[in-house]
């Protein structure tokens, strides 16, 4: 491979992996659905367990709504 041709292998790459950034959101306003019912604030709350990956201790961590805190 010359060097174009890998300058273009990884700008479509680039570009492949990036695009789905845009599609992640909710569409609420033609489901049917009130956005007012929908919006529960979230927060991260901590387990009382610990993980462990690669000899290294991490906390675990959990979403739960705000309102059932």
């Amino acid at each position: 491979m010359n060097n174009n041709t890998k300058k273009l292998v990884f700008a479509v790459l680039a570009v492949a992996g990036l695009s789905g950034c845009a599609t992640t959101g909710l569409d609420v306003a033609g489901a049917g659905v009130d956005a007012g019912a929908m919006a529960v604030e979230q927060v991260s709350r901590p387990l009382p367990s610990y993980g462990s990956m690669g000899g290294y201790r991490y906390r675990r961590f959990v979403a739960v709504s705000a309102s059932a805190t």
